[in-house]
């Protein structure tokens, strides 16, 4: 290799001589101190190249003379500034010339590596650094530890240190038992695992029940702070193992011979998916790699990278949600049947002691209890009439506003109508005002059985104060029925007793209720028939069904009303006279009250913190869900004879007894205006569609004392008194009924919004990356790690610590820019020093072609024992290198 000056652009280049071994190809504009340099250089009658170089020789016999007389040359020292050393790649003392160099580059290493018929290589020859402004040639120091620097145009000379020599102290591959390699397959196993099992959950978005919420499972909070915390394990150690999977790829192309290098640009990927910010900020590396495959799969990761979190807590945290419905058997704990007087009075809540009013502390305390529920349930269903009947209204009694009311103040109740009839039907087949109503009302047990430790259903406090469940159940609904006729004076006087011929008494309102008069019919007399026997069922002709007729002391006067609740047991009914309005005709009405149950019906509750909604639902509405589901044989009413004494309480409560001494009660007056009016002539009447009934008045207030007869109450229709009563003594019975059950609960991903499923796509990308990664890691690198040369602290030693090149020129400042970023580079080892190197790949391709042409050289001299010799002084470093470099794998592909 010679010197030369390009006179167009004042450079000094290193230009390859026919059998040079030196590589060529650098150059740099020369200040005009360093052409006075080049000039004393290029005059001087010895060649810089001597003889025994030119020809290969092997091993000079002397050493040549120079001019200073001494057994050593000097060299350019190009590259570096006049205060700072220079030198080759790991040559000796880093001078710019001595004939032990070129000795060095015949080892017995290289001719034996010619003894196999292939070309010689080259690797360790001195490369000389590229030339730089001010350059100065060096010499040997005053002492071995020192550097002789001799300025141009006969500047001064002073010593500097030696550079270090850079053999590396370890083997670029890591052990598979190394920490490093490992950390980085465990994590690789880790995220690929996990990623696995979000990626799964997301799609199947499993119910958590119990575990999450409910007793003894976590804590709303903790279940979405541990799924947030997880996410974010997995997106950490996926890009770690991305980044050191495109460590691992990036590092083995530089270093294969045959892989072509890598850019800068290639390098940069790594800093993508750790800080994405790069990718605006660094735009220009982006788009000269971006369109490789390998910068496609990093710029991918780069975004599933940064999404993951966000795309975990879319699809994979939990979320509360309605639950799945669930069929199953619920239990609850049963006191009593249905409407049974005796314990709703010892039950009742009250401060009075029970010895001081032994016998009527219990009535007392219940007819309060009425009288507060009704009028409030009451007072509710005239609220929703009022809205009624601001629009069209309606006759179809399955349109009417239903019975109404609260229960234990938070849970809105809502009744049904079954049976309805046609009002004006009725009252051209009876001639009269006919209006015959039926409520069903849910069962109130429903509510304490649904908060049953036995039955293990999720509340809302359960849930943090959120989410709420919703129970079906097929159990019996308690009914009322209610029948009012419209009659005259004449046709009551059968049932008044002062309307009889020749009565003994004259009535006493004051003692009527307490002492019986001696003339008075008692069972099992029939009494008078009437007129509304065939409504009514009175008489012995309707056998087990048939009723005594009431007995009522007088008319009542306008706007007043008297009950009858006096009949013997084997009596259902309670029995109600009001006298109408003068604008009303009929002027007199008659209702029958009666309740029991029905298994047309089933019994809905939905509860939520805020409250709940314990409903009815009642023939088509109630799907398949109903008691008759279950109880066939059940009949469709079930008159209940034990409701009568409860109901005698109530309607003394709600003050329908006023007319016996002509209180002019307001509950009263408001029944008598809700009479449907009648046609004179025809005796016809109809639904007001604007206006409730008496009748549906009375069912709406009977309401409440359905559902008080249902607390603690049995679930099936054939408890009797007995069992009952054996149930108050002793210790709660347990009664299971079949419900369909949904409790809110937490599920992955539940709710989310249709747009949110594209995070799916996030999810499968992490892990079909870290399959791809992890497979590559562990299957075709064997699980082995190499040394990552694109972290920045092992970039910048293996910088530090090769040549200057002119391919970065100008890029000290402000960076590489432009072609540079496109600049391939490949790892290289100088053999003798075992010292790694970074140089462009267009200065191995070149000296891979030069050795080719140049053929093997001429070793005859060397024996066998020789090459034994020789195997055995190639160091283990060296021929890690020679497997790294000559190993070829599909990781090529990917750039």
């Amino acid at each position: 290799m010679e010197p030369r000056r390009d006179s167009d652009f004042d450079q000094i280049f290193l230009h390859p001589t026919t059998s040079n071994r030196y590589r060529g190809g650098d150059s740099i504009a020369l200040s005009p101190r360093n052409n006075a340099a080049y000039r004393r250089l290029s005059s001087a009658e010895e060649p810089y190249l001597h003889s025994y170089e030119a020809h290969g020789s092997p091993n000079p016999a002397t050493p040549p003379t120079y001019r200073d007389e001494a057994s050593r040359g000097f060299g350019l020292g190009i590259g570096q500034p006049a205060n700072r050393p220079v030198g080759g790649m790991g040559e000796e003392s880093d001078l710019g010339y001595h004939p032990s160099h070129h000795s060095r580059n015949f080892s017995e290493s290289s001719l034996l590596r010619e003894s196999a018929d292939t070309s010689p290589d080259l690797s360790t020859a001195y490369h000389r650094p590229s030339p730089s402004f001010n350059s100065s040639f060096q010499s040997y120091g005053s002492d071995s530890n020192t550097v002789r620097i001799i300025e141009p145009a006969n500047g001064p000379e002073y010593d500097l240190p030696k550079r270090v020599k850079c053999p590396t102290r370890r083997h670029v591959v890591q052990r598979r038992s190394a920490w490093l390699s490992i950390a980085i397959l465990v994590l690789a196993f880790y995220s690929t695992a996990f990623s696995a099992i979000y990626f799964v959950v997301a799609c199947i978005k499993p119910h958590y029940g119990n575990r999450i919420g409910g007793k003894g499972g976590l804590a709303p909070s903790t279940a979405t702070l541990l799924s947030a915390l997880f996410a974010k394990t997995i997106e950490l150690s996926f890009v770690t193992v991305f980044v050191a999977f495109l460590g691992q790829v990036l590092s083995r192309k530089a270093l294969g011979k045959n892989a072509g290098g890598i850019t800068i640009a290639d390098m940069s990927m790594r800093t993508w998916v750790m800080q994405p910010g790069t990718l605006i900020t660094h735009w220009e590396n982006v788009k000269h790699s971006a369109l490789t495959l390998l910068g496609i799969i990093a710029m991918t990761t780069t975004f599933v990278a940064m999404f993951y979190t966000t795309a975990a807590e879319a699809l994979v945290s939990p979320r509360l949600t309605a639950g799945i419905p669930e069929t199953r058997e619920l239990t609850g704990e049963v006191n009593t049947k249905f409407a049974n007087s005796t314990y709703l009075f010892s039950n009742c809540q009250s401060p009075v002691p029970l010895a001081v009013d032994p016998v009527n502390r219990g009535s007392t305390c219940m007819q309060i209890a009425f009288s507060g529920r009704s009028f409030h349930n009451y007072e509710q269903y005239l609220g929703h009439w009022t809205e009624f009947s601001t629009g069209q209204g309606s006759t179809d009694m399955l349109q009417r506003p239903p019975p109404s009311g609260t229960w234990y103040d938070n849970t809105t109740v809502k009744g049904s109508w079954i049976e309805p009839y046609n009002m004006t039907e009725l009252s051209i087949k009876w001639g009269r005002m006919v209006v015959n109503v039926t409520a069903a009302m849910p069962h109130a047990g429903i509510f304490s059985a649904a908060r049953h430790p036995k039955n293990n259903i999720r509340l809302p406090e359960d849930l943090g104060g959120q989410g709420g469940f919703n129970i079906k159940a097929a159990i019996p609904s308690p009914i009322v029925n209610v029948i009012c006729a419209g009659m005259t004076e004449e046709e009551l006087a059968p049932i008044i007793y002062t309307k009889w011929p020749h009565p003994n008494f004259e009535f006493n309102a004051s003692t009527w209720l307490m002492n019986q008069t001696s003339d008075m019919p008692n069972y099992p007399d029939w009494l008078n028939a009437t007129v509304v026997d065939d409504i009514f069922e009175f008489g012995e002709k309707f056998g087990d069904r048939g009723q005594r007729p009431p007995i009522f002391p007088k008319l009542p006067v306008e706007y007043n009303t008297i009950i009858n609740v006096t009949g013997r047991f084997e009596t259902n009914s309670i029995y109600l006279l009001g006298t109408s309005p003068p604008s009303i005709y009929p002027p007199h009405y008659l209702c029958q009250m009666k309740g029991g149950l029905t298994p047309q019906c089933l019994t809905k509750y939905e509860a939520a913190s805020s409250g709940g909604v314990l409903y009815s639902q009642c023939g088509k509405a109630a799907d398949s869900m109903t008691y008759q589901s279950v109880a066939p044989d059940a009949p469709p009413i079930m008159i209940d004879k034990d409701w009568k004494n409860v109901a005698e309480e109530w309607a003394r409560s709600i003050a329908l007894n006023t007319g016996l001494s002509d209180g002019y009660g307001s509950n009263a007056r408001l029944l008598s205006q809700l009479i449907p009016n009648s046609d004179i002539k025809t005796n016809i009447s109809s639904l007001d569609p604007h206006l409730p009934s008496v009748a549906e008045a009375l069912a709406a207030m009977a309401s409440s004392l359905l559902l008080l007869g249902t607390q603690d109450a049995t679930f099936s229709h054939k408890k009797t008194f007995a069992d009952s009563r054996m149930a108050g003594q002793h210790e709660p019975m347990y009664e299971q009924f079949h419900a369909t059950v949904w409790a809110s609960d937490y599920a992955s991903g539940a709710n989310s919004p249709a747009w949110q499923n594209v995070f799916y796509a996030v999810l499968a990308l992490v892990l079909v990356t870290n399959l791809i990664c992890s497979v590559y890691l562990y299957l075709a690198f064997r699980g082995i790690q190499l040394t990552d040369f694109t972290e920045p602290q092992n970039t910048l030693a293996l910088a530090l610590n090769s040549p200057p090149s002119i391919h970065v020129s100008g890029a000290c400042g402000a960076g590489p820019e432009g072609k540079q970023l496109t600049q391939r580079w490949m790892i290289s080892m100088d053999e003798k020093e075992e010292h790694y190197y970074m140089t462009s790949a267009e200065e191995v391709e070149a000296e891979e072609a030069r050795l080719r042409q140049r053929g093997p050289y001429n070793h005859d001299s060397i024996d066998d024992d020789n090459v034994a010799n020789v195997k055995n002084a190639v160091s283990p470093k060296v021929s890690e290198y020679r497997r790294i470099s000559r190993a070829s794998s599909s990781i090529s592909l990917l750039t």
